[in-house]
């Protein structure tokens, strides 16, 4: 009876502390979340790159291009505890299937994040921490800097992969240092080409090589246009946006919205975005339709006849 008694004592003790270890966890993640995520308030590192306007748009030859693409990467994936039915994590996964997830690694739930979606058809970005500019914003605890040798930055690079084996892709977490860096960016790219992944860069600085070095690579990718967040996360703010898009519309132009899995409000705004935009007449498409393609890859088959109407508009449509 003695052993009995020590044994359930043990057990006891046990259940005590694995409660206690996730409740100290809990308590940890707001200030992960303040740590980690993209900081968009500071407008010297993450430089926002704001939509052409309509009257800089030159839409010669765009009269019979129907439905413009529309596609949106919900960045920072990672923090949010999914085992409540009013979590983030539950609710943003409500949203449109198109929809794309990027999952920062190393985070308290990233991988759990990958195996919550990885059965449906929403596809998963690897949101890659990059070196800023501000060398006083934490981008991470493992980043790819622009001190890292090619060696380096594929180790990390592999980690990250090895533990969100699911990602379809990368796109930039923070990153103005590293992508204005060819060295480190050839690095990654060429990364990415050996892995099959595509790569989207957030452009959080207008001096960014990483799209125009993806394509000489000869990798899918494709740039972002708008950060839905930005200057905030109001209402009026996403109103202004629709007002632009209405004039892109208008142009013909395909447009790629970043926004960010920190609040109720952005997963709302966010939906009320997408569903004004298809009243403009957006076409809501996965990142993988939206991408620009290398001129000799293999597409897809649900993708080729998307891509060669891309193609075939894509002089007039980046003159704009």
């Amino acid at each position: 009876m003695g052993k009995i008694r020590r044994l359930v004592f043990m057990l006891i003790i046990l259940a005590l502390a694995i409660i206690s270890a996730c409740n100290n966890k809990e308590k940890r993640d707001p200030e992960l979340r303040s740590s980690q995520v993209d900081t968009l308030s500071s407008l010297n590192d993450t430089l926002v790159i704001e939509p052409i306007e309509a009257d800089q748009i030159n839409n010669q030859g765009l009269t019979e291009i129907d439905y413009p693409k529309l596609s949106v990467i919900i960045d920072d994936f990672g923090n949010y505890n999914n085992f409540m039915l009013d979590s983030l994590l539950v609710k943003f996964g409500t949203l449109p299937s198109e929809v794309a997830f990027a999952i920062l690694p190393n985070l308290p739930y990233s991988e759990f994040v990958m195996e919550y979606f990885q059965f449906t058809n929403r596809e998963l970005l690897l949101h890659t921490p990059m070196e800023p500019l501000n060398s006083k914003i934490n981008a991470g605890d493992v980043v790819i800097s622009s001190s890292d040798d090619a060696i380096d930055i594929v180790n990390k690079l592999g980690a990250f992969y090895n533990a969100l084996p699911q990602v379809k892709g990368l796109n930039n977490h923070m990153g103005s240092r590293a992508t204005e860096n060819s060295e480190v960016m050839a690095a990654v790219l060429s990364w990415c080409k050996e892995n099959n992944l595509f790569f989207v860069d957030s452009a959080t600085t207008s001096k960014s090589i990483a799209f125009n070095l993806a394509k000489e690579i000869g990798i899918p990718t494709a740039k972002r246009d708008i950060f839905l967040d930005v200057p905030n996360a109001s209402k009026e703010n996403v109103d202004k946006y629709l007002v632009k898009m209405n004039n892109y519309f208008k142009a013909g132009r395909d447009i790629l919205v970043i926004t960010h899995a920190s609040t109720l409000e952005r997963r709302d705004n966010l939906q009320y975005f997408i569903d004004e935009a298809k009243k403009i007449g957006y076409l809501l498409v996965p990142v993988s339709e939206y991408l620009t393609y290398p001129q000799d890859s293999i597409l897809p088959d649900d993708l080729t006849k998307n891509n060669l109407f891309r193609q075939k508009h894509s002089n007039n449509i980046e003159k704009s």
